[in-house]
Parts: structure tokens; sequence; C-alpha cells
């Protein structure tokens, strides 16, 4: 799909993204009705981004926890 192409294009550029540009992009293409559905599929690539920095945050408490439920099966498995 064109609209996840130019999204991930975006998010890839992050900060660096100049809006009149893409514009310009997206009009030079002759893909401007596609500004609302790129839209939405950007919107899901950031929520995608942040759901997985909260997924990837390790607390010390979860890496104790999890170095002892490892233990706890080692020692019962035998």
């Amino acid at each position: 799909m064109i609209e996840a192409d130019y999204a991930k294009a975006l998010y890839a550029l992050g900060d660096k993204a100049s809006m009149p540009a893409f514009l310009v992009t997206l009009k030079r293409h002759r893909h401007q009705k596609l500004l609302s559905k790129i839209f939405s599929e950007y919107q899901k690539l950031i929520l995608q981004g942040q759901r997985l920095a909260m997924h990837k945050k390790v607390t010390p408490e979860q890496e104790q926890t999890r170095v002892l439920l490892e233990l706890y099966r080692k020692l019962t498995h035998v």
C-alpha cells in the first residue's frame, strides 16, 4: 500500500521530516488524496513505537522476579 510506504518514510525521518517538502512530493506524484490515510498509518506507527518502548522497559524488580522464577523452575524440574 502506498499510504503505508509514505507513512514509514515519514516515521523513519522523524524530526527531520519537512512537511512542506512532503506535501510537494505528494502533489508531484498526484497522491494528495492519500493524505488522510497516510496520517492514520503514521499514527499507527507512532503508537506501535510507544508500545514497543513501554515493553522494552524492564525494571529491576521485574528482572529479579524473572531470575527467581527461572531458578525455581530449575530447582523443581530436577
